[in-house]
């Protein structure tokens, strides 16, 4: 998978001010994508089809 991020510098995050860490807290994929190696980042991520209440 591919992919870019206009807040990327090198290794860094500009938004979160910190090194880049794909689908972490607030970064622009976190909860949009299934990371499978990481299930701390697929907590907040909710089912497709889930309903919402």
């Amino acid at each position: 998978m591919s992919w870019e991020c206009h807040f990327l510098d090198g290794t860094h995050c500009n938004r979160r001010n910190k090194e880049c860490d794909p689908g972490d807290r607030g970064c622009v994929l976190e909860g949009k994508f299934y990371f499978p190696f990481d299930e701390r980042k697929n907590q907040l991520r909710k089912p497709k089809n889930e309903k919402e209440k």
